[in-house]
C-alpha cells in the first residue's frame, strides 16, 4: 500500500495501516525539526518503507535512494535508552538522511541531475555516522540521552591504557560489537556539542557538505575547531576521566570470571535451584546455553530467549536466513524446529504449556500456547498498534502468574496477569526496569537508580521489597545460592554479583489505562512499475543510467556502448524485478553490432527452512535459445574442532534447447569453510556432466578458466591467516583493520587441465561510508605463466 503526506511517501503492508497516522505525525515533525537545524537537502519526497515483522537491523537509512526502512516492533536493544520506539527509530534514520545527503547548492544540483551517489558527507567513520544520528534525535526531541545503559562501555574504555582505539570505534572490534561505535560516536559528538556549542556542530556539517567533505572529517575538524581529531579525542578522554574517576568496579559472578571480553554471558534464569544462562562467543559466532557453568547445547543460530521445565528446554531462535524468530525445543540432544514463528519471548507455565509474546504483524500480544493441542488462549493484545511495545516476558514457577513490560509512548508499565482469576493489573514504573526470575515469593525486578540499578522483590499485590544493589546498569536479576546475580557489562557482557546495600521498600499502585484502537489510514495500491526514481549513471555495458522504484526491488537500466574494433555502437535496456512480483524476472533488449538481441529470465527460490531451499529458472533468448533448470540448496553450520564450520551444497539440473541441439546438464557444487580465531579454510568442489551432442552450448566458466567438455571437475582451496589488526587510521579517510597472508589453488579439469596457484596479502579497509572492503594483492602462477593477483569484495 501507499500513502503520502507533505514530505513523505509511505510504503507498507495493509496489516500495519493502523500505525501509519502516528508514523506520519512523527515523520513530519522530525522533518521540520531537522530542516530548522540543518536545512532541507531534498528535492522530492522521502520514502519510508515500513515492515511489521522482526528484522535484526530494526531500521536502515539509504541516502542514495533518499529513503528509510523501519520496523514497527523493534528487537531488544540492551545498550541504549528505551523510549517511544517509533519516535526513536524514525528520528534516528531521518537524522542519518539529513546528515549524509547535506550538500551545497551546487552539490544539490549534481545529486538531482547527475548522480545521487554524490555524497561528500558520507565519507566518514562509522562512529561519526551513528553518533550524529543519535545526537540528531536528542536535539530535535530530547528522545535520546547518554543514559545509564550506555555508561558501562564508557567506564570500561576509560579504565584501559589505550582508550577508544580506532579498531574498537571504527570496526566494532569489542565485546559489544558494533554497538561500540554507536556508543563512542554519541558520546564524542555530545562532547563537541556541550563544549563548543551547537553552532560548531552545524559548521562541521556545513564544511563536510562541500567539496572538502571528500577530504574526510580530519580537515573539517581542523577548520571548525582548529584542532586535529586526535587532539579533540584526547580532550574528550581527559574530561570524561575526571568526571568518572569515582566509578566503583563491580563484582563478577564466578561463572563469568574466566571469560574474555569477546564472550558474553546474558539472560540469567533460575529453575529448580540451578542457574541457567546464555553465552555468545563473538569470534566463533556461536551461541550456547549453560547450567551452572556446564554447557548444555551449542548452536550457530542466534538464541534470543529460553525456558526450562523439568527435562524440557524451549528456545527462541532468530533465523537470519528468513529474518524471523521461531520456537525450537531441545530434546535428547537434538534441536526440533516447530511451526511457531514470530515470537518475541517465551516461558513455561508448567507441563506442556508456554506463555509466548507473539508479533502479529506489528501488533504484540501475550498468549498461552498449549503444546498438547496447539490451542491459543489470549491474555493481552495491544490495541494501540506500534504505539505500544511489549517485552520482558516472565512466568511464575507454578504458572499462575505472568509478568511482562509494556511501553506506551515511552511510559513504562509492569503488567501482572493471574490465571486463577484471569485478572490483569498494571503498575506504572517511572524509571527504566527489567523483570527477572521468579522466586518463592515473587518476581525479581531491577530498577534504575541513578547510574546503577536497585533490585526489588515484586509481590502479586504490588509491594516492592528492596533486596540488593548494583553500581551499574543490570537487567534480568536472578537469585542463586551465591546471592543475587544479573546480566551487566564489565569489559564485555558478564553475570555480575549484587552488593548487600538494600534500597528502601515501596509500593506500586495499580492503575487503569485507556487503550485506544489505532485507526488505519486509507492508502492506495502501490505500483512498483509506475514510481521510478533517477539514481545515477553507472559503468555497466559501456555507460548506463540506473532508475529504481521506491523500494529498490525494481530496476530499469538503459545505456549504450561503442565497439572500437568494429566501430559499431550498441544500445541496451533492462528491466529487473526481485521480491516484488510472484515471480522474479529480468527482461533485456539490446542492439549490438547491427544485430538485435533479447532475453527474458524468470526465476524464484523457495526457502523451506533455514537449511533447505528449492528453486527454478527459465530463460528465453533471441536468437533462439530456451533453457529451464531446477535446483536444491542445502546449508548448515556448526561448531567443529574448536572453530565454526559451514557447508553449502547446490545441485542444479538444466535443459537447454537451441535451433540445432538439445542438451541436459547436471552440476553439483559443494562449498565448505572453517574458521578458528584468525585461521580460515575455504574450499569448493565442483562437477558437471552433460547429456547431448554439443557440450559447448553450456560452457563451464570458473576462476578465469573456460571449458567445454561434457565432464568437468573443479577444485578450489584457499587458506588465510590473520596476522594482526593494524588499527591504522589515515586522516579518517581509510582505516586499515585486519591484515594477514593467504594462498589458494584452483583446478579445472575437462578437455584440458587448467590451474593456478596464488600467494597474497590481504587487508581489511574501512573507507567510503565506512563500509569494509577485503583487498587481496599478490602474485600467481596460472598454467605456468606468472601474473599479478588482485581481488576485492565488500564485506557487507
Amino acid at each position: 500500500m501507499k500513502h503520502e503526506s507533505e514530505h513523505f511517501v509511505y510504503i507498507y503492508h495493509d496489516e500495519v495501516a493502523g500505525s501509519i497516522s502516528r508514523i506520519e505525525e512523527i515523520a513530519e515533525n522530525t522533518f521540520l525539526g531537522l530542516t530548522e537545524l540543518f536545512g532541507n537537502p531534498f528535492r522530492g519526497k522521502i520514502s519510508i518503507l515500513i515492515g511489521g515483522y522482526e528484522d535484526r537491523s530494526n531500521g536502515l537509512a539509504n541516502p542514495i535512494m533518499e529513503s528509510i526502512y523501519i520496523m514497527t516492533i523493534g528487537l531488544d536493544y540492551p545498550y541504549r535508552n528505551d523510549g517511544f520506539w517509533l519516535e526513536e527509530v524514525i528520528t534516528h534514520e531521518l537524522s542519518h538522511l539529513f546528515q549524509m545527503t547535506a550538500t551545497t547548492p551546487v552539490g544539490n544540483f549534481l545529486r538531482n541531475y547527475f548522480s545521487r551517489l554524490y555524497l561528500p558527507n558520507a565519507l566518514q567513520p562509522m562512529w561519526f555516522t551513528e553518533g550524529f544520528a543519535q545526537l540528531g534525535s536528542e536535539l530535535i526531541g530530547d528522545l535520546y540521552e547518554y543514559d545509564y545503559r550506555r555508561l558501562p562501555f564508557l567506564w570500561d574504555q576509560l579504565d584501559k591504557e589505550d582508550s577508544f582505539l580506532e579498531e574498537t570505534v571504527v570496526s566494532g572490534y569489542s565485546g559489544i560489537g558494533g554497538e561500540a561505535y554507536y556508543n563512542y560516536g554519541y558520546a564524542f559528538l555530545t562532547f563537541l556539542y556541550e563544549t563548543y556549542g551547537f553552532e560548531s556542530v552545524q559548521e562541521l556539517i556545513k564544511v563536510k557538505s562541500g567539496i572538502l567533505g571528500f577530504a574526510g572529517v580530519e580537515v573539517a575538524f581542523r577548520m571548525v575547531y582548529e584542532k586535529s581529531y586526535e587532539e579533540l579525542k584526547a580532550e574528550f578522554i581527559e574530561i570524561q576521566t575526571h568526571r568518572w574517576m569515582e566509578v566503583v568496579e563491580p563484582t563478577i559472578n564466578r561463572f563469568s570470571q574466566k571469560i574474555g571480553e569477546f564472550v558474553s554471558h546474558f539472560r540469567p534464569k533460575t529453575y529448580s535451584g540451578g542457574l541457567y544462562y546464555l553465552a555468545y562467543d563473538r569470534e566463533m559466532r556461536c551461541y550456547s546455553l549453560y547450567r551452572e557453568g556446564a554447557e548444555i547445547l551449542n548452536s550457530t543460530m542466534e538464541i534470543l530467549d529460553f525456558s526450562v521445565f523439568e527435562n524440557e528446554i524451549a528456545l527462541l531462535v532468530f533465523e537470519r536466513e528468513v529474518s524471523e524468530t521461531r520456537l525450537y525445543f531441545f530434546r535428547e540432544g537434538k534441536l526440533e524446529r516447530t511451526k511457531h514463528a514470530h515470537l518475541l519471548g517465551i516461558d513455561f507455565l508448567g507441563k506442556d504449556r508456554l506463555v509466548v509474546l507473539k508479533n502479529n504483524f506489528g501488533i504484540p500480544s501475550v498468549e498461552i500456547l498449549s503444546l498438547r493441542n496447539e490451542r491459543i488462549t489470549p491474555i493481552f493484545e495491544s490495541s494501540a498498534g506500534a504505539e505500544m511495545q511489549i517485552d520482558n516476558l516472565r512466568a511464575s514457577l507454578d504458572g499462575t502468574l505472568v509478568a511482562f513490560r509494556i511501553n506506551i509512548l515511552g511510559s513504562k508499565y509492569l503488567a501482572l496477569y493471574s490465571s486463577i482469576d484471569e485478572n490483569l493489573n498494571l503498575f506504572e514504573v517511572t524509571e527504566d526496569f527489567s523483570i527477572g526470575s521468579w522466586t518463592a515469593d515473587g518476581f525479581l525486578v531491577s530498577i534504575q537508580n541513578g547510574v546503577g540499578s536497585s533490585i526489588y522483590l515484586l509481590t502479586p499485590g504490588g509491594k516492592m521489597s528492596g533486596q540488593a544493589s548494583f553500581a551499574r546498569y543490570v537487567r534480568e536479576p536472578a537469585r542463586t545460592k551465591d546471592g543475587l546475580v544479573a546480566a551487566g557489562q564489565f569489559h564485555g557482557n558478564k553475570l555480575l554479583q549484587a552488593s548487600d546495600a538494600k534500597p528502601a521498600d515501596f509500593e506500586l499502585d495499580a492503575i487503569e489505562i485507556d487503550f485506544h484502537s489505532a485507526e488505519p489510514v486509507e492508502g492506495t495500491k502501490y505500483d512498483g512499475f509506475a514510481n521510478w526514481k533517477f539514481i545515477s549513471p553507472i559503468p555497466y555495458k559501456g555507460l548506463s543510467v540506473l532508475f529504481t522504484d521506491l523500494t529498490f526491488h525494481n530496476k530499469l537500466i538503459t545505456g549504450g556502448s561503442f565497439n572500437f574494433e568494429t566501430m559499431q555502437p550498441g544500445l541496451h535496456i533492462e528491466l529487473i524485478s526481485e521480491d516484488y512480483t510472484p515471480v522474479d524476472f529480468a527482461l533485456s533488449v539490446a542492439f549490438s553490432d547491427l544485430r538485435p538481441q533479447a532475453s527474458l529470465d524468470a526465476y524464484r527460490q523457495y526457502r523451506i527452512n533455514p537449511k533447505l531451499s528449492f528453486g527454478w529458472r527459465t530463460r528465453f533468448e533471441y536468437p533462439l535459445r530456451v533453457s529451464g533448470s531446477v535446483n536444491a540448496i542445502l546449508q548448515d553450520s556448526s561448531a567443529l574442532y574448536g572453530g565454526q564450520a559451514s557447508l553449502e551444497t547446490l545441485i542444479n539440473i538444466r535443459d537447454t534447447q537451441t535451433a540445432t541441439s538439445n542438451l541436459v546438464d547436471v552440476s553439483i557444487n559443494v562449498d565448505f569453510d572453517w574458521k578458528k580465531g584468525g585461521f580460515t579454510i575455504d574450499s569448493t568442489i565442483f562437477s558437471r556432466v552433460t547429456f547431448g551432442a554439443d557440450p559447448s552450448v553450456v560452457p563451464v566458466e570458473m576462476w578465469n578458466f573456460r571449458d567445454t567438455s561434457n565432464i568437468v571437475v573443479g577444485l578450489s582451496v584457499s587458506s588465510e591467516y590473520a596476522v594482526s589488526r593494524r588499527g591504522i587510521n589515515l586522516l579518517n579517510l581509510v582505516h586499515l583493520s585486519e591484515e594477514g597472508i593467504g594462498a589458494r589453488v584452483d583446478l579445472l579439469i575437462g578437455s584440458r587441465f587448467s590451474w593456478r596457484l596464488a600467494l597474497y596479502k590481504f587487508e581489511t579497509a574501512y573507507l567510503y561510508a565506512a563500509y569494509p572492503l577485503a583487498i587481496k594483492i599478490g602474485v600467481m602462477l596460472q598454467n605456468m605463466k606468472p601474473l599479478p593477483y588482485f581481488e576485492f569484495r565488500l564485506l557487507y
